[in-house]
């Protein structure tokens, strides 16, 4: 159950999602794709904006600060295609592993770079809750070290 304040706590934001819908020829084709409009931190009062909790969670640490330290930060939208014509924002989420597994299943997702105040918010998360050591890169220097040392001998 989604907490019914309207604004950020530690780790769950209240935010409204507006996509843009873009008609164009594919290969003589019409094609419809879609993109985010705009993402915002208070109620925009329009009716094709769309409130979505953006929740953080402890267990996707190594996930957010893979993103943060990424060269541009992601924000990703998974929609819901609900007809050929419309498209709606569904989930937020600033882990790629997660977007990934959407698209995995076919969902559409969408990304935007990741807005300063939500990169703040990401940060002070991961602040209060530790970082977390990837087990997978201890694993990755090990076999590095090993591999060099047996190219020197």
């Amino acid at each position: 159950m989604k907490p019914s304040v309207r604004y950020p706590t530690l780790d769950t934001w209240p935010l409204w999602v507006r996509l843009e819908k873009h008609e164009k020829l594919s290969r003589g084709w019409p094609c419809i794709t879609w993109s985010v409009a705009e993402v915002y931190a208070k109620d925009p009062q329009r009716s094709d904006a769309h409130m979505i909790w953006l929740q953080l969670f402890r267990d996707e640490r190594i996930a957010y600060r893979f993103n943060l330290s990424a060269e541009t930060p992601k924000l990703f939208v998974v929609c819901e295609e609900v007809s050929s014509d419309l498209s709606l924002p569904r989930k937020l989420t600033c882990a790629q592993d997660v977007a990934a597994d959407y698209m995995d299943a076919n969902q559409p997702v969408l990304s935007i770079p990741l807005p300063e105040a939500i990169h703040a918010w990401l940060e002070a998360f991961m602040a209060e809750h530790g970082e977390v050591e990837d087990p997978k890169a201890n694993k990755r220097r090990l076999r590095t070290a090993s591999s060099s040392e047996g190219a020197s001998s």
